[in-house]
């Protein structure tokens, strides 16, 4: 009877281990499913990153070419308002001028080598607006800033006694006094004068009409 109870315990154990191998076996082999199906959904998902990147490509890639169309194109130098005409004077007419009117005086100083300065002939002061606005309220003068000419201002005589008429008439030459003494360093530059042709301010460099509307309204208070 003994021997028969042993019997049984040990085979009630083994059912025991039995079933909890089982019931790990069962684990590994539910584990083992979800990693082999995690591996399985990680590739597909990586397929659908290439195919959502190489279906994003030519999107991009069109995107691109649509930037690339619609970036503003350089500005061509035109007027904005064509049609103006500035009344230009020399030195000798404005002082003329200010025995009747005193007014601020505008003056260009340009050379024939310089491109900016035709540029701003063309497109600035070919404006209506900046012309009406210019001959309305100063004594507007252009300079060549390597004239070869004598040129008094207040009884004052300036001159240019290094210029070489050997030289082409566009190639660079010597810089007439008067430039020196309004400070002009580069062309194209613009000088506004008091009523006195003393110097307010030189504004070197190109301006179309739209930035130099307002400096003429600055420099005439």
């Amino acid at each position: 009877m003994r021997q028969f109870s042993i019997f049984l315990a040990l085979a009630f154990c083994s059912v025991i281990l039995i079933t909890s191998c089982k019931e790990t076996t069962a684990d590994t082999a539910t584990n083992t499913a979800t990693t082999q199906q995690q591996k399985t959904i990680q590739p597909v998902a990586q397929n659908k990153q290439i195919q959502q990147r190489t279906v994003t490509a030519p999107q991009g890639k069109t995107r691109t070419l649509n930037a690339n169309q619609a970036r503003p194109q350089r500005p061509k130098h035109e007027p904005g308002v064509p049609g103006g005409k500035v009344n230009w004077m020399t030195f000798n007419e404005v002082e003329k001028a200010m025995k009747k009117e005193k007014r601020k005086v505008f003056v260009d100083v340009y050379t024939e080598w310089c491109g900016w300065c035709k540029v701003l002939d063309k497109a600035t002061f070919a404006d209506k607006r900046v012309a009406d606005y210019m001959n309305e309220n100063y004594y507007a003068v252009k300079f060549d800033a390597q004239d070869p000419e004598d040129i008094s201002i207040g009884g004052k005589k300036y001159s240019n006694p290094n210029f070489d008429a050997s030289r082409p008439k566009r190639a660079r030459n010597a810089t007439h006094q008067l430039a020196a003494k309004y400070g002009t360093r580069s062309f194209p530059t613009v000088l506004f004068l008091d009523e006195q042709l003393e110097l307010i301010k030189a504004v070197p460099g190109f301006r179309g009409a739209e930035q130099f509307l307002p400096l003429l309204a600055q420099y005439n208070q």
